[in-house]
């Protein structure tokens, strides 16, 4: 009686089994009908610029750096950082321990020629020693303007000392930097390098936005200016300057920057985000439920959109995230909408 009990409860099991497995169950069901996610955005109508940027760091419209031609030993130096300087003004003086003696030599070669000259508008002399006495002069003098000018150094030009490097009785030997760095900061010049591909399209006056981070919150406004005629023999790269007004000093020499140059605007553009082109310029649209495909002409495209000249309508709204592996006619799940 036990035995056939079993068998009983057995057959039940192995029914019910069977029974089961031929129905689904609602975790099959809700897997069987899962659709994919997506997330869609509304194309959006906007003015584009086609630009190209550059950085570096700025310098005076006029920069040099003060410094002997020769190695010496610095005796004075009359100027600090930030002075305002004239034309002229003695900024450095070296000690002159070759000055003296050519300085005396300059003098007796000009006595020597001056009583030369006279002999020999008297006819005195012959032309030959009047020739000699005038080229001692003349060599004499060379050799104490040299001394001279690498004994007292002056400005070449007004402007501001933006930077010392050297303080009094330092031995001083020609190098990369100067005593002095000299500038006129009323107007400020980014160095540019510009390569074959960006030249093109680049012409001497096109406006430029200029950042720095010392002031996060400010953009100011340059011009492209001395673009060269021909590339580096050796690089390839064209040059040219970025130039800025600066009469209220507020941009310092030396601070980093970044600008843009404007080479083009394009007005009323259709633009959607560059994740929503997949591979042959194809974009899925999403409609009542489903997604499409279309292909588009691309215009201008940076990091982050893409204009498009042709092949979806400004009404659409594009798949922007979950667009791999999408076909025709997919049913999609939006998982967000943005609409601009």
């Amino acid at each position: 009686m036990i035995k056939k009990f079993a068998l009983g409860i057995a057959v039940m099991i192995a029914i019910a089994a069977v029974v089961g497995c031929g129905k689904d169950s609602p975790n099959q069901k809700s897997f069987a009908k899962e659709k994919i996610s997506v997330k869609v955005e509304k194309i959006e109508i906007l003015d584009l610029e086609e630009t190209v940027r550059f950085s570096g760091r700025l310098e005076g419209r006029q920069d040099i750096m003060v410094f002997p031609q020769m190695p010496g030993t610095i005796e004075k130096i009359l100027v600090k950082v930030g002075d305002n300087v004239p034309k002229g003004k003695l900024l450095v003086v070296m000690k002159g321990e070759t000055l003296q003696q050519t300085r005396a030599q300059f003098n007796s070669a000009k006595q020597t020629y001056d009583r030369m000259k006279s002999l020999y508008q008297d006819s005195l002399i012959a032309p030959q020693s009047y020739d000699q006495a005038r080229a001692g002069y003349l060599a004499a003098e060379a050799a104490y303007r040299q001394v001279l000018d690498n004994t007292e150094l002056r400005a070449p030009f007004a402007g501001t000392i933006v930077g010392k490097y050297f303080n009094e009785h330092d031995v001083y030997a020609p190098g990369a930097l100067g005593i002095l760095r000299l500038a006129k900061t009323d107007q400020l010049k980014l160095p540019i390098t510009i390569a074959a591909k960006d030249f093109r399209k680049l012409k001497a006056g096109m406006k430029a936005r200029v950042t720095t981070e010392v002031f996060p919150d400010t953009t100011f406004e340059g011009t492209l200016e001395n673009l060269s005629p021909g590339a580096d023999p050796i690089t390839g790269l064209f040059s040219g300057e970025i130039v800025l007004n600066n009469k209220d000093a507020r941009l310092p020499v030396g601070v980093f920057v970044t600008t843009e140059v404007v080479v083009d605007v394009f007005a009323n553009s259709m633009v959607i985000p560059r994740s929503a082109v997949v591979a042959d310029s194809v974009v899925f649209i999403y409609d009542s439920g489903k997604v499409k495909s279309r292909v588009i002409e691309s215009g201008l495209i940076t990091s982050q959109i893409v204009e498009v000249k042709s092949g979806l309508e400004s009404s659409d709204m594009v798949v922007t995230k979950g667009a791999l592996g999408l076909k025709d006619g997919l049913e999609v799940y939006v998982i967000e909408e943005v609409a601009k």
